[in-house]
């Protein structure tokens, strides 16, 4: 017999309001990330359009075929300063269209000579560098050409006069980009080999091309892992911090609530932790300072984690957690004569794991997100963490707005997976934890 359930008036217009009211919050909240994900695979043109626009425009590829048939003899230097003319040059003056990388063949007599290759995010990082403005002349190159080997901008094969038979397709796309490269190649010296052929198609992979930039420009400063540097540093504070929080917080928050029985004094303790929130972080900044100093911990990884050894706020957590707990239980662990700390270990913990995981993604998300005080007291950049790094990215006038939201998209991945996989324990340490709405 099927159950009858009684239903209000009103009901089903109050849930689908309830799930719509839901829906456009979830959507609203979205909306920003959605757009910082789609703008870092965009170029300066389409971040900056007018209406704006959704999605971005696909990379192009490049391929231009230069013949030096009919030249006299040069050796490989000579081909490769052309090879690179051949390609900044004719990028830079085409810079606000969406190239995702140029490939230059040179060939002679039938002969491929020599390939280079430059994808996005090299030129992206040379540019300010190698070819700062459309005023080129013939020196720029050769006289740039050591810094573009030095941190591997382009590549350059070198076939010689026993490399394979080329291609003897004369082409030039009717693509706009590729008429531009022709008309450059046509209208300058700077260029000696002649193309004979330019050919443009979509390169999907270079999409992505903003997050390598930020590797290649970490690189400089931060060491040879460039920009995980900052990830590692921000994840070893975090979870460092995180670490003593647990310990140093649980077992504080265990002594309030199972340990002084006295109320007076349990009373005196409780305000003296809650007292501590109350303090403006700016007006320990200097104090905290000194402290490193003397400690000898500035410009290092200790200096960031000690602040956040343990907060008031999180004791109180503990505290009104463990107050919920069954006192009969743990009273039955002394009488067998557990100590303390193994009641607290092997008794308390498993029972709070909701609590834990909560003061974990309390104190993980202002940790990782913390920029004063990282500033503050690390100016190395291998010291960096995220933050700074980020601060760093957007005071520089080689980095692009993509670049910048990539990074800022990477920083909050992080987080976002910490609190979906520990939403359910949230909820349920919340509930319990004496901190009720």
């Amino acid at each position: 017999m099927a159950t009858q359930r009684i239903k209000e008036k009103g009901q089903r217009s109050l849930r689908i309001t309830a799930y719509a009211v839901t829906l456009f919050f979830v959507v609203s909240a979205l909306i920003p990330v959605l757009w910082m994900a789609v703008s870092s695979l965009k170029n300066e043109t389409d971040i900056l359009a007018y209406p704006p626009k959704w999605l971005p425009s696909v990379p192009q590829s490049v391929n231009v075929t230069l013949d030096y048939s009919g030249a006299s003899e040069q050796d490989a230097l000579y081909y490769e300063q052309d090879a690179m003319t051949a390609t900044w040059f004719p990028w830079m003056a085409n810079i606000r269209e969406s190239i995702g990388e140029v490939k230059i063949i040179g060939v002679k007599d039938g002969k491929v000579l020599y390939e280079a290759r430059t994808i996005s995010s090299s030129f992206l990082v040379g540019q300010p560098q190698i070819v700062p403005s459309t005023l080129f002349n013939d020196t720029m190159i050769p006289r740039k050409l050591p810094l573009i080997r030095e941190q591997k901008l382009s590549t350059f094969e070198w076939h010689g006069t026993s490399g394979k038979a080329a291609s003897t397709v004369a082409r030039v796309d009717e693509d706009p980009l590729g008429a531009r490269f022709h008309d450059f190649y046509a209208s300058t010296d700077f260029v000696q080999g002649q193309a004979t052929s330019i050919r443009v198609s979509d390169s999907w992979l270079r999409l992505f091309d903003s997050y390598r930039a930020l590797q290649l420009i970490a690189k400089d400063v931060a060491g040879e892992l460039g920009f995980f540097t900052y990830f590692w540093n921000s994840f070893v504070v975090t979870v460092a911090s995180v670490a003593l929080q647990l310990v140093l917080g649980g077992l504080a928050g265990y002594a309030l609530s199972q340990l002084i029985t006295n109320r007076t004094w349990q009373f005196v303790w409780i305000m003296f932790f809650l007292a501590t929130i109350m303090i403006p972080d700016i007006s320990l900044l200097l104090p905290l300072y000194l402290l490193m100093k003397d400690l000898g911990l500035v410009n290092t990884l200790a200096a960031l984690i000690l602040p956040h050894s343990a907060w008031g706020i999180v004791i109180f957590l503990f505290k009104g957690y463990f107050d919920q707990l069954s006192h009969e239980l743990m009273q039955a662990a002394r009488v067998d004569g557990a100590s303390e700390l193994r009641t607290f270990a092997q008794i308390v913990v498993p029972l709070s794991i909701p609590v834990f995981t909560v003061v974990a993604v309390m104190t993980s998300i202002p940790v990782w997100n913390e920029f004063v005080w990282p500033l503050v007291v690390n100016n190395l950049p291998a010291n960096w963490t995220f933050t700074v790094a980020l601060n760093d990215l957007q005071s520089r006038s080689d980095v692009r707005m993509n670049m910048v939201m990539a990074s800022s998209l990477i920083s909050m991945l992080p987080m976002m997976a910490v609190f979906l996989t520990s939403q359910k324990y949230i909820e349920k340490g919340v509930a319990y934890s004496g901190v009720k709405g």
